[in-house]
């Protein structure tokens, strides 16, 4: 295990310092982190990464790999890409966490905002509190779990993919295109390893999954304007 004092380091140079030591240890503890954006940006390899405080907009985007465990909170757009590894959020997360996420798993322990999970590609998130609106938004793939209330719109205009919640009132709350299934026994087992791997204290007999309504491409009826030809030939 190494530590890194980074307080005050440049954003540039803790990315630096950071990609130097995961390829040298299998533990890093940042001390002083004192919510810093960008932390720990395209970080390839193994390893993990304890960072004892919060950090600001960008955790983890582009992860490649490593565990990020933030003892704290982390801003807006956190693994916002990311492609593999863990980001584990010990506290609460700003909006648009997981955007455009391809592969990994981030689990927030608290609260999210607005936006968590929007445009996935793949991997998993999972939000132990609540979550803001439009949850879900225009997903590909992957699977979100939110063991608390959800926002309005949540699953809007979703393409593929899956949302388990426990929320009684997520009828009130469906964005379009989407719609609330029973969660079948693939699917239970599939949650319960996550549960399991990350220690979640929740059963999952109670979920129920927003999936859409139509899968895949939507159909868009485009309007072809018909040019009037004027002038003489």
């Amino acid at each position: 295990m190494v530590s890194l004092d980074i307080a005050g380091m440049s954003t540039r140079d803790v990315n630096i310092k950071l990609r130097e030591l995961i390829q040298e240890d299998d533990e890093i503890v940042v001390e002083n982190p004192h919510s810093s954006h960008n932390f720990a940006t395209a970080l390839k390899g193994q390893g993990r990464i304890i960072v004892k405080g919060s950090t600001g907009f960008y955790t983890g985007g582009f992860l490649q790999g490593p565990t990020i465990i933030v003892e704290g909170n982390t801003g807006l757009y956190t693994g916002d890409n990311m492609g593999a590894g863990e980001i584990i959020v010990e506290m609460n997360t700003g909006s648009n966490c997981a955007p455009s996420m391809v592969g990994g798993t981030v689990v927030v322990k608290g609260h999210s905002g607005s936006r968590a999970g929007w445009g996935m590609k793949g991997g998993n998130l999972i939000v132990c509190g609540n979550v803001g609106m439009w949850t879900g938004k225009m997903t590909l793939d992957g699977r979100i779990i939110v063991l608390g209330e959800v926002g309005e719109g949540i699953g809007e205009s979703m393409y593929n993919g899956i949302i388990h919640v426990l929320d009684p009132a997520v009828e009130d709350k469906l964005g379009g295109n989407v719609k609330v299934v029973p969660i079948d026994d693939k699917e239970k087992k599939e949650v319960e390893f996550l549960f399991k791997k990350y220690d979640i204290q929740q059963g999952v007999d109670d979920f129920r999954s927003i999936v859409p309504k139509v899968y895949g491409r939507h159909e868009y009826l485009l309007f072809k304007p018909t040019h009037k030809q004027t002038g003489k030939k």
